[in-house]
């Protein structure tokens, strides 16, 4: 094609003749993907100057040093005969050489598909106060189960049982005593806990072992085999209301009674076992109490006696929720144009876009730092702009798109579709046909990374990685579709929790939780706020607290109808292999270890390449190209295509192939 090349230098442009070029035949231009996604640039990367530009360039260096400023601009000539820019990039005075004859400079591509190359990995620190959106969230809790387990704290048998002491009055009845008990397992709220756990000693004082401070259901589990030293003995458990008021909730008497002196013999007495769950309702200051009591008496067994337990256990649990609280929240987009203004080196230029409309699980999608959910000052939001890419790409199939200084994020389909397609009907050469194994993936891992909690709450959580099978055996590759940023409800509480806390510490603090939440008007404080999204559209079973469960839209499959088409490319469906979660959760009646069938792909695992000597490349991103070779005829979408700027050597096509179909 015919070029004309202006260099620019300390801002006045020189229009030179290729001559001043030297290597004016190796300059190249490529447009490619990396991976499925938007279309990038490239270009050669060194110039070597001659004559003219070679004087420009060095007198630029020998006057200016390091702080010399100067670009080459390269126009095509279009068909009505007018130049339009081709590219343009700076150049790099850090890498010049010259000999007297050639100076030799590389190009800086500032573009920015190589300004996202060169910090994408970088970890930036944000303030939340700086990027908060106007709006808070009110994060209404999630119940929890909580627990306590008790042992009988009395004196140790060589047998592995237990006794407890006791005292009797003259009639024979024993003082009411409450059971020695020990807490030797808990899971309780770190804080705005309904109940008071407390151990108990053998006293007359009887204590309670559990003290409410707001109305709560407590259920209790007793086990236990017991029997008596002589004479008789009752168990019971009670509940003791704020006037000092004692009601039975259930009494267990061990009697063998019948007038005569009783052995100490243990085989004398039928030990008995009771296990039941007693469902207690308990308002704020009333208390549980076990207690040693006989209201039988007997005046021919007085003094101390003894209670046998061949084994004993009291468990308590109960479900409460905390008090609701505000926090912090940042919208995708604003995290986006802050990455990318981060990259740029603080500068501003590069834009950010987010396509809505797609998908409602993102429109309503918002971004919430673990320190902001903790209730910490001068909270701070830590992510790269990678992390925001798999993110994006893991749970809702987006990728990037760079238009210029714009970064679009956008659905993958609407990458490849049927738009625009170009029939190339000269002749072809260098065809050749090949199967992209590291397309072609034995299973797909979807979902977050597993979390250890440390308590009862964690069994329920579902949102981890989940595996699935391809039934595949060309390779052994694992297609990740698992995203850095943290869905899981249960871990959202128990971050929150931790408000308060004299830590000012946690493993959690520099993770990111993402939530699905709506904004509407609050009557009560007059202002509007984010509210969490509750099975609106998702309608969710197999968890413990299905009503109150958010966050179910982001669940694993979910996340492989967003990438549906992707993964369609190598696979007809997924099996079910295992999960790091709960895999007992079903939403909208599909199980998570339901198969996933798939029935549509963007492209196949198959590439087509060849040079062709038409120069009419494409330039959008979406369309087709369509090719006839030995009777087929492929249809693609470009993977790259190069050319060398000025010399006739045909321009190079690699194609993802979409559909191979008879001529």
């Amino acid at each position: 094609m015919l070029c004309k090349y202006v260099l620019t230098v300390d801002s006045i442009s020189y229009d030179i003749p290729k001559s001043c070029i030297q290597n004016w035949d190796e300059i190249k231009f490529s447009r490619k993907r990396s991976g499925l996604e938007g279309i990038t640039r490239t270009f050669t990367s060194k110039f070597q100057f001659v004559g003219e530009a070679y004087d420009l360039i060095l007198e630029e260096y020998l006057s200016k040093y390091l702080a010399s400023n100067a670009s080459i601009t390269v126009y095509t000539i279009t068909n009505s005969h007018t130049y339009e820019e081709f590219f343009s990039c700076r150049l790099d005075f850090g890498s010049l050489t010259y000999d007297g004859n050639t100076v030799s400079i590389n190009s800086i591509d500032d573009s920015v598909a190589n300004i996202i190359k060169a910090n994408k990995g970088t970890q930036y620190e944000y303030s939340v106060d700086e990027i908060k959106d106007v709006y808070q969230l009110y994060y209404d809790r999630l119940p929890f189960n909580y627990y306590a387990n008790y042992i009988c704290g009395g004196y140790s048998l060589e047998d592995g049982g237990q006794y407890v002491d006791f005292s009797r009055d003259i009639t024979g009845k024993t003082i009411f005593q409450s059971l020695p008990l020990e807490v030797v397992e808990k899971d309780l709220p770190e804080s705005d806990s309904p109940v008071e756990i407390n151990s108990v000693t053998l006293d007359t004082s009887v204590p309670a072992f559990i003290r409410a401070h707001k109305p709560v259901k407590v259920y209790i589990t007793p086990e236990f085999n017991f029997y008596l030293g002589r004479g008789d003995v009752m168990l019971t458990l009670a509940k003791v209301d704020g006037n000092g008021t004692t009601s039975t909730i259930a009494s267990w008497i061990n009697t063998d009674y019948s007038g005569n002196t009783h052995t100490t013999e243990k085989d004398t007495y039928r030990p008995e076992q009771y296990r039941d769950v007693y469902a207690i309702d308990l308002q704020d200051g009333e208390c549980l109490q076990f207690v040693i009591h006989d209201p039988i008496g007997n005046m021919n067994v007085n003094g101390p006696g003894k209670v046998y337990f061949s084994k004993y256990s009291l468990q308590v649990k109960w479900t409460s929720i905390a008090s609701p609280i505000n926090i912090d929240v940042v919208k995708p987009i604003t995290v986006l144009n802050s990455l990318l203004k981060s990259m740029n080196g603080g500068k501003g230029g590069i834009k950010g876009e987010i396509a809505s409309g797609v998908d409602n699980r993102l429109d309503n999608c918002l971004i919430l730092a673990a320190e902001s959910i903790r209730g910490i000052l001068s909270a701070k939001l830590y992510t790269s702009y990678t992390k925001f890419v798999d993110w994006m790409e893991a749970c809702f199939g987006f990728v990037q798109k760079i238009e210029g200084d714009i970064v679009k994020f956008v659905h993958r389909d609407s990458l490849f579709t049927f738009n625009g397609n170009k029939n190339i009907s000269r002749s072809i050469s260098d065809f050749q046909f090949k199967v992209d194994s590291s397309r072609i993936y034995a299973r797909v891992k979807v979902g977050y990374d597993k979390v250890d909690y440390e308590c009862l709450n964690g069994r329920d959580e579902f949102r981890f990685t989940a595996e699935y099978t391809t039934g595949l055996q060309v390779t052994d590759n694992t297609l990740e579709l698992v995203s850095p940023y943290r869905a899981d409800a249960y871990g959202l509480e128990i971050v929150s929790q931790k408000r308060g806390s004299s830590s000012t510490d946690n493993e959690s603090d520099n993770d990111v939780f993402i939530v699905g939440a709506m904004l509407a008007y609050n009557k009560v404080i007059g202002k509007a706020e984010y509210v969490l999204e509750r099975n609106a559209d998702w309608k969710i079973a197999g968890v413990l607290n299905p009503d109150a469960m958010f966050n179910v839209m982001y669940w694993q499959k979910a996340m492989l109808k967003a990438n549906a088409k992707y993964i369609g490319m190598f696979a007809d469906s997924l099996h079910y292999a295992s999960s790091d979660g709960n895999s007992n959760v079903i939403v909208n009646d599909v199980k998570l270890t339901d198969d996933f069938i798939l029935e549509e792909h963007l492209v196949t695992c198959g590439d087509v390449s060849f040079t062709t000597f038409d120069e009419d490349i494409p330039q959008t991103d979406d369309g087709t190209i369509k090719i006839q070779k030995g009777g087929l005829v492929y249809e693609g979408y470009i993977k790259e295509v190069s050319s060398v700027v000025e010399r006739n050597e045909g321009v190079k096509y690699d194609l993802f192939v979409r559909s191979i179909t008879k001529a």
